[in-house]
């Protein structure tokens, strides 16, 4: 007598959660991007659609939702991406830091205001030991101007999404001989950014209105913020002026978080280029 074969739902929900991965990374654009990540995306939008995976409707996928769960992670991450990413192992063999500048849409905005950024950075944080960036990007490759403005080599840990960037950021660490570490972590996972390690400062640039994209409060951003004040002395967030078609913002200055930061006992200034705002925050 053959037995009946018994399905167990969590193991069956895994093996569905990754087919739809296979399928959201078929898609060349989105293959670096973390397992972790995109399973998480999955995740959510399974949620927010209310669909359950199991063996009745293991078929209930299709192919606009897989377009759907693309579509959220463009937002999040490719639309900073450019052309010039493939040709990043050439600009590092040559240390072309202008070109290795040039790779994202945020480092190339900010290449001409590096040095304004970090002189005033420094003025109000000193000579950091220890910096965090997260949701880093590219932006660790500005590390040589940073070196140069506040002379002083402090250790930098970096986390960004994409496994390949994280590849790339480590080799650009030892060709510069940086005391650099560059990491995998989503800042959605609370438990794992509450284990960073400690630092002097936290770079945020550009992060925030992701992670509150299409949500109808803040809570998530305040949530990261109480997480990470405990783990700095200065936190350094920045957010766009602009528009992805370069138009400028009618209020460029984020009213809500200013009021979230004086609710939370946290002092900060400002610091303005033409395309982005940075708040300098400390504890009162």
């Amino acid at each position: 007598m053959i037995k009946n074969r018994v399905y167990k739902p969590f193991a069956f929900k895994s093996h569905m959660i990754n087919k739809i991965l296979q399928q959201v990374k078929a898609n060349k654009k989105y293959k670096t991007i973390a397992d972790s990540v995109v399973k998480t995306e999955i995740n959510v939008y399974l949620k927010s659609h209310q669909i359950k995976m199991n063996k009745e409707n293991s078929n209930q996928i299709n192919k606009q939702d897989i377009k759907n769960i693309r579509a959220k992670l463009h937002q999040n991450y490719a639309s900073f991406q450019t052309k010039k990413k493939r040709k990043r192992e050439i600009y590092l063999e040559n240390l072309d830091m202008k070109k290795l500048l040039s790779i994202t849409l945020s480092t190339k905005e900010r290449e001409n205001n590096y040095n304004k950024i970090y002189k005033q950075i420094s003025e109000i944080a000193g000579k950091p030991k220890t910096i965090v960036d997260l949701g880093c990007g590219l932006n660790p490759v500005s590390y040589p101007i940073l070196n140069k403005v506040i002379k002083s080599k402090p250790a930098y840990h970096c986390y960004d999404i994409d496994t390949e960037d994280i590849k790339f950021l480590n080799k650009f660490f030892k060709k510069f001989n940086i005391n650099g570490k560059a990491s995998i972590l989503d800042l959605r996972d609370t438990k794992k950014l509450s284990q960073i390690p400690s630092s002097d400062i936290i770079f945020l640039f550009k992060v925030i209105d992701i992670l509150d994209k299409n949500k109808k409060n803040h809570k998530k951003s305040e949530e990261l913020i109480k997480i990470l004040i405990k783990k700095t002395k200065f936190i350094i967030a920045s957010f766009a002026t602009q528009t992805i078609t370069r138009k400028k913002m009618n209020y460029p200055n984020r009213k809500w978080f200013e009021l979230m930061l004086e609710r939370n006992d946290l002092k900060f200034k400002t610091i303005k280029t033409h395309n982005e705002i940075f708040y300098l925050i400390s504890l009162n």
